[in-house]
């Protein structure tokens, strides 16, 4: 199966795999699962440490590549339609890397792990 990561979800994994829910960590662990994770989730991870928010185990620039690699994540680029479709959500939820990562899951047709439960009022599942 496959899931996107949100982006707590993706730190978290990385840096305190505790955080995590026994329920995301086992689907985590399962090498048949597919974990993706957005560009969007890698901009706010660097906009989150760039502003003191979160620290991370190395610059933005080598951690996420390095946790990509390490924990074998397949990474999704931000498109044209995908960026358009966040921008004609409903405004359930205003945050721009939650609209995108909203809109990846639509568009790929797969579960959203993530601790953010009104994000299933766009009609994506949302794992915790």
């Amino acid at each position: 199966m496959r899931y996107l990561l949100d982006t707590h979800t993706f730190i978290w994994l990385a840096s305190a795999p505790e955080a995590l829910s026994e329920n995301v960590r086992l689907l985590a662990e399962e090498p048949e699962n597919e974990l993706l994770l957005s560009a969007a989730s890698g901009w706010e991870t660097a906009l989150l440490y760039k502003l003191g928010r979160i620290e991370l185990a190395a610059e933005p620039s080598r951690f996420i590549p390095d946790v990509i690699h390490n924990l074998a994540l397949t990474p999704v680029n931000i498109n044209f339609d995908t960026a358009i479709s966040a921008a004609t959500l409903p405004l359930i939820h205003r945050d721009p890397f939650d609209r995108l990562l909203v809109a990846t899951a639509l568009k790929k047709k797969i579960p959203l792990l993530s601790r953010d439960s009104i994000l299933t009022k766009y009609g994506i599942t949302v794992i915790w």
